[in-house]
């Protein structure tokens, strides 16, 4: 056997070896893929069987059609379409002329005349036709599904959105007389001075929407109509002619408008410390130079003046750009450059159109207002101490009316603090005096809906000493340091009308 010869041989060995070797492997490997498969299929049969329950959430890409509202009962044939055009034509002859094609009976009560002349030319549906008749003959058509009943009176009942009751109110100052004789136990809260006669006062007695609305509506019926308010059900019952009823009617949809408007007060108290010692409140220039590029913050008023001639109040009026007070927050950064900014915000106050609201978010602290001893006979004394309490906080009461996108306010705020409670001592009995700090505002504004009414000038200074004593200060003195704390109090109260519907 030659070289070449041999090393064929060799070849062809080689190669049976590989298929060998090849076959056993893939035998091998498919044995484990079986025996996995096995592994996953006996896992799956030992799992609970579990029920699919349906989503709560179904998502369909489909259109979304609202069903059409109604305006109330009414008959199939109502929506016929009709022409025709009546010349001092019989009342009822006109009335069987239309709906007698429609299988519809026609009938007159309360001795109406039924040759009462019409005249009129008219395109639409049967149901629009009848109340056109009804508003020219001044007879009151009731549309049933077989017939047609002719009433000389309309009677409807209306909803008034309003709740039962009357509102009475009072803010401001009371009069010099009724100051006088206003007695408090605790705590008085008395002007600038007691013997000012200057009061300024807003109040309401008897404020009742039912009072005013009969007074309204009775302008509106005839001499036969009649109407019953009822404040249970918080409804008007009316019985008249048609066309006094469609009067009443569209008066009541008015109102219901305008006692449904809601406003919306954000009230946001921001406390400024001056940690300038000589600076005695807020540079107002210097915070129109700082936020008038932004191009966030406007103020409605010129602040460009010296503290001494500016006004308290101004309008404020800055870009929401997310969140509640979001906007507010460049004025914020403005006033730090002056002293330290203590933010305040309290709850959001809600009030429907020409209704008064009321927030208080009080705080009470009690002190000795009073020390003494009671001596009984056979039993001997016994110290008598009684309390007081102080009463501070923030109170806020606002009446808005809302008037083409403006917000008219009554205002009416108390800001109230309790500075100390000091210590006054005689002989052997010692009694506490709290000393308050406390703002009063009185006033009306128009504000912009979303605008921000902006309320300065309420400064606070205070006066700290420090003395520092040993046993030598009788020979070299001690050291005795005085500090002036100087902060200014703003308030911002941001209106806005609330989106409502139409009740009726």
């Amino acid at each position: 056997m030659n070289g070449a010869t041999l090393c064929q041989a060799r070849a062809g060995a080689v190669a049976v070896m590989i298929v060998i070797l090849t076959g056993c492997s893939a035998s091998k490997g498919y044995q484990q893929a079986y025996a996995h498969a096995e592994d996953k299929l006996a896992a799956a049969y030992a799992e609970p069987q579990r029920t699919s329950k349906p989503s709560l959430v179904q998502l369909d890409s489909g259109f979304f059609v609202p069903s059409l509202p109604i305006d109330g009962p009414e008959p199939g044939w109502g929506q016929q379409w009709t022409e025709f055009t009546f010349d001092s034509y019989p009342l009822q002859q006109a009335l069987r002329e239309l709906l007698l094609p429609e299988g519809v009976s026609v009938r007159l009560l309360d001795q109406i005349d039924p040759q009462q002349p019409v005249t009129l030319a008219f395109s639409g549906t049967l149901s629009e036709a009848l109340q056109q008749i009804s508003l020219l003959s001044g007879v009151y058509l009731q549309q049933g599904a077989q017939m047609v009943t002719a009433r000389r009176f309309e009677m409807a009942e209306f909803d008034v959105a309003f709740l039962a009751g009357t509102t009475n109110f009072f803010l401001g100052e009371d009069t010099p007389a009724q100051r006088n004789t206003t007695q408090q136990s605790v705590l008085q809260t008395a002007p600038a001075s007691e013997d000012s006669s200057q009061y300024l006062n807003f109040t309401s007695e008897s404020l009742s929407v039912w009072n005013d609305l009969e007074l309204a509506l009775t302008l509106l019926l005839s001499a036969e109509g009649e109407l019953a308010i009822n404040q249970s059900s918080t409804s008007v019952l009316v019985r008249d002619y048609p066309q006094y009823v469609e009067q009443v009617r569209a008066y009541l949809l008015q109102q219901n408008q305008r006692l449904t408007r809601q406003v919306a007060v954000d009230v946001q108290i921001i406390d400024v410390s001056f940690s300038d010692s000589q600076q005695v409140g807020i540079d107002w220039d210097l915070i129109y130079q700082s936020t008038s590029g932004s191009g966030i913050v406007n103020f409605a008023s010129s602040f460009a003046q010296s503290n001494g001639g500016m006004s308290n109040t101004a309008e404020l009026g800055y870009t929401r750009q997310g969140g509640r007070f979001d906007g507010s927050q460049v004025l914020i950064d403005a006033l730090s450059q002056q002293g330290v900014v203590e933010v305040s915000t309290h709850p959001r106050v809600v009030s429907l159109n020409n209704q008064i609201a009321k927030i208080v978010l009080q705080d009470n602290a009690t002190y000795l207002a009073s020390a003494g001893s009671t001596a009984t006979a056979n039993v001997g004394s016994s110290d008598l101490l009684i309390p007081g309490v102080v009463t501070t906080g923030f109170e806020l009461y606002v009446l808005p009316k809302v008037a083409n996108q403006q917000v008219v306010m009554q205002l009416s705020t108390s800001l109230s603090d309790l500075i100390a409670i000091d210590q006054v001592t005689s002989g052997e009995k010692t009694i506490q005096t709290p000393h308050t700090n406390r703002k009063k505002f009185f006033m009306k504004a128009m504000v912009a809906d979303g605008e921000t009414l902006l309320i300065s000038g309420l400064q606070n200074s205070r006066r700290h000493w420090r003395e520092q004593r040993n046993l030598f200060s009788f020979l070299f003195g001690g050291r005795r340091d005085t500090t002036q704390l100087r902060s200014e109090t703003l308030l911002l109260l941001t209106p806005r009308i609330l989106p409502t519907a139409d009740v009726l």
